[in-house]
């Protein structure tokens, strides 16, 4: 891939300014690649915070914007080598041997291949579109990155031709043929259903990244050889859904919820694990009242379902049994989510004249039979401000408005 010096010049020149208002200036730049020398200015604007250290490499090569919009961010993928090491290298109990080849098979722009082929020997790239495959093979180059082999071919013809390998690795893509956006096994491409059997012939586990959309019991269903379910957070936002497969099948299913904050060149990771035993045997204890204090789960640990292990183990009391919040008169400032301390605890009527001065407020609906916007507007608030008001059901039956201030502990 040769790129002019006098393009890559016009790329660090032109880093900060509006790609749409620079577009137009293109009969200014003859002597340019002025399309490619558009693509990495956009691309590095746009993975700013998602691919910081790739954006910080000169003459680092971006690809076009729909394989920057799948690919993992840096943090999602570093997390995901930390759990990749732990599975195979650190617990001897269910360590995998071996661990000299992987494949990913879903390659794209690379990210996962490049962090996660740091745990083996060789990383076999697959990819089919030869523009995706030509960016990779420069950037190697670029990072003196050797063991990384680059395939140009179809997941489906590699995967039926390829020797045996430790681990594979799939982000089939979330695109149907007319560009929407799917969640569905069966809509992405390739269709893992599909292919499962001899997937798991080829490697002894396999790593799927999916849409954090995606049903998880559903897709267990559809997936029985699933040995961990990961859900992946960042600051509080959804991002992956990750599954494990592995040809041997007993053993609890393990769930494991984590929330990651970034840090200076790393990140902190606020992890909850459960067992699907676990989260089944658990009888949390419901409250008649509120108490002192009012935790929310984190985002991952919502969409993994730990509603009433959290609970139990945390020795909090649950709200109802459909509500999924807690409450307690004992600050646990390591709770995994947010912590507020109860201001009061009001009808719809109640909060109505109790919010009547209030302009401002940070509303959230747990099991409340109307939504967020709609109680905004009935209580004539905007968002923002210091009042956090949750709308929910009550052990009682009761449909409670719930008044707090935020306690921050990170």
């Amino acid at each position: 891939m040769f790129v002019d010096e006098s393009t890559w010049q016009f790329i660090d020149e032109h880093l900060q300014e509006d790609v749409c208002q620079l577009a137009l200036q293109k009969k200014k730049y003859n002597d340019i690649d002025f399309e490619f020398a558009i693509q990495q200015i956009q691309g590095r604007q746009k993975t700013r915070d998602k691919l910081p250290s790739m954006g910080s490499i000169p003459r680092f090569v971006f690809p076009p914007s729909l394989a920057l919009e799948q690919c993992s961010s840096e943090i999602t993928a570093q997390y995901k080598v930390s759990f990749v090491e732990e599975l195979l290298y650190g617990d001897v109990t269910h360590a995998v041997c071996g661990h000299r080849t992987m494949a990913d098979l879903t390659g794209g722009f690379g990210v996962d291949a490049l962090y996660l082929s740091g745990l083996f020997e060789t990383c076999h790239y697959v990819e089919p579109q030869p523009l995706l495959c030509d960016i990779l093979s420069y950037n190697l180059k670029l990072v003196q990155k050797h063991n990384v082999v680059v395939h140009q071919d179809t997941m489906e013809h590699y995967l039926e031709n390829m020797d045996a390998v430790d681990f594979i690795y799939l982000d089939p893509s979330r695109r149907d043929m007319q560009g929407r956006k799917v969640s569905g096994l069966e809509d992405c491409t390739p269709n893992v259903l599909q292919y499962k059997d001899m997937l798991l012939r080829k490697a002894d586990v396999v790593m799927l990244k999916l849409s954090p959309m995606l049903d998880i019991k559903r897709a267990l269903y559809k997936l029985p050889e699933t040995r961990d379910v990961i859900v992946v957070a960042v600051e509080g936002e959804c991002k992956e859904l990750v599954l494990v497969l592995t040809k041997e099948t007993t053993g609890q299913l393990r769930y494991h919820a984590v929330n990651l904050l970034p840090e200076k060149d790393d990140f902190k990771d606020i992890k909850f694990d459960f067992t699907e035993e676990e989260e089944k045997l658990a009888v949390p204890q419901l409250s008649g009242k509120l108490h002192t204090y009012l935790y929310e789960p984190n985002a991952a640990i919502m969409k993994a379902g730990g509603f009433k292990c959290i609970a139990t183990r945390l020795n909090l009391m649950k709200l109802h049994h459909h509500s999924h919040l807690y409450t307690s008169d004992t600050l646990l400032e390591d709770f995994p989510g947010r912590i507020f301390k109860v201001q009061d605890v009001y009808t719809l009527k109640e909060a109505k004249t109790a919010m009547r001065d209030v302009k401002k407020a940070n509303v959230a609906i747990r099991n409340f039979p109307m939504c967020a916007d709609a109680l905004k507007k009935t209580l004539k608030l905007i968002d923002g401000g210091d009042v956090y008001l949750f709308g929910t059901t009550l052990n009682n039956g009761q449909k409670a408005i719930i008044s707090c201030t935020k306690e921050v502990f990170i």
